[in-house]
């Protein structure tokens, strides 16, 4: 979602390759959601009734790999008395996305690679050939150059992956996409506290002071991190607009920084009434959320002129 020239690139290249069975390239920083545009390539293809898997080679223990990749023969693994069918075999005629694809050991880097040329792969611990019948989509934070430079990619299989390659800047290089997205965020966010609460959320906008902090902030995590500053902002909010102090972002401009004595000040404010807020006044259970002596936090709470009788409904 989003006007930027390099969102439109990467929606003509979707649908692209939605239409071959080449293997794809998705890269993109974290925080930005690799998977749901792989996700996108799989159900706008002629396979989207089958199967999509996604392994996250930096989650799955090295030695398992092999057996949710290409499955296993009885008796191959002591601890599997049968076969097992891996992401190849189950997604047959579908996509298997291999996420952080860098993490996967060069071996087993090979045997990718010669799978993806010939077409055909064997299960571990059998010597048989079964057919490559599904799309193979690979992704990583850092570019098949990058990787390839860095030897955490194999040329062979570098060569394999790059007929493709989907690439999503980082939200700060186009910041035209924010605002679109973040108002796409707030709706969902909004559907989900209807859905949750059964009562009608009462955000319904941002205010000019905070699209300018959404605008201006450098979202380090992206996209993941814009939805799960909304997401927190929406439920902790009282009026109907999302503030500013609301989204709780740092100051990225060296004109915007405060003095520090103002910036704590403001931040002392800020935490303790997001704390009374969830604990609707109720000081002892806030300073135990805290970590504070009570009578700490009562010194803050009178500091920053902070009533808690204004959290108590």
């Amino acid at each position: 979602m989003g006007s930027s020239r390099s969102i439109q690139r990467a929606v003509e290249q979707i649908a692209v390759a939605s239409r071959g069975r080449f293997p794809v390239w998705i890269q993109g920083e974290e925080g930005i959601e690799r998977e749901l545009i792989a996700r996108l390539v799989h159900n706008q293809s002629e396979w989207v009734t089958n199967g999509f898997f996604a392994l996250d080679a930096a989650v799955v223990p090295e030695a398992l790999l092999r057996r949710e990749l290409f499955g296993c023969d009885a008796g191959a693994i002591p601890t599997l008395p049968g076969e097992y069918d891996g992401a190849f075999a189950r997604t047959r005629g579908g996509t298997v996305l291999i996420e952080h694809i860098e993490q996967v050991p060069k071996d087993i880097q090979q045997v990718i690679a010669t799978a993806l040329e010939s077409e055909e792969y064997s299960r571990e611990g059998a010597a048989a050939k079964l057919p490559l019948e599904c799309r193979v989509v690979a992704s990583s934070a850092l570019s098949i150059e990058e990787l390839s430079a860095e030897s955490a990619l194999l040329p062979e299989l570098s060569e394999r992956l790059r007929l493709l390659v989907i690439r999503i800047p980082p939200l700060r290089d186009r910041r035209e996409d924010i605002i679109p997205l973040a108002a796409h965020v707030l709706s969902i966010v909004r559907s989900e506290f209807e859905h949750e609460s059964g009562q009608t959320c009462p955000v319904r906008s941002f205010s000019r002071e905070a699209l300018d902090r959404l605008r201006s902030y450098g979202w380090p995590g992206n996209e993941r991190q814009l939805g799960e500053q909304i997401r927190s902002a929406v439920r902790l909010a009282r009026g109907d607009e999302l503030g500013a102090e609301d989204l709780l972002l740092s100051w990225e401009s060296s004109e915007d920084i405060p003095a520090f004595r103002d910036a704590k000040r403001s931040f002392e404010h800020e935490y303790v009434t997001r704390v009374l807020r969830i604990c609707r006044g109720n000081i002892s259970r806030a300073a135990r959320i805290a970590k504070k002596d009570r009578k700490d936090f009562y010194d803050v709470m009178r500091r920053n002129s902070i009533n808690p009788q204004d959290f108590r409904q």
